[in-house]
């Protein structure tokens, strides 16, 4: 059986853990303008792949169609986050 100390480590060890992973960027997160391109029709493309965080974990995208306004991408809306950060 475990000493008391050593569950006393584990504890610690999970909670330092937990800690680590809450501050991963969320939706909030600053994008990098420059990696997107606007669209005459308000959508948004991303001009090489690169990767993001999200609450659901990491997020892949790739050159391809466009993000609209309104469009969960990993549980980001994309297009809403570089409307507000790149205009």
């Amino acid at each position: 059986m475990p000493s008391r100390s050593a569950l006393w480590g584990l504890s610690a060890l999970v909670l330092v853990a937990s800690a680590a992973q809450a501050q991963q960027p969320t939706g909030q997160m600053e994008l990098n303008c420059s990696q997107f391109t606007r669209n005459p029709d308000g959508s948004w493309s991303v001009k090489q792949p690169l990767e993001l965080f999200s609450d659901n974990g990491r997020v892949r995208i790739m050159p391809g169609p466009p993000f609209k306004p309104g469009m969960s991408f990993g549980g980001l809306d994309i297009a809403r986050m570089l409307d507000e950060q790149c205009r």
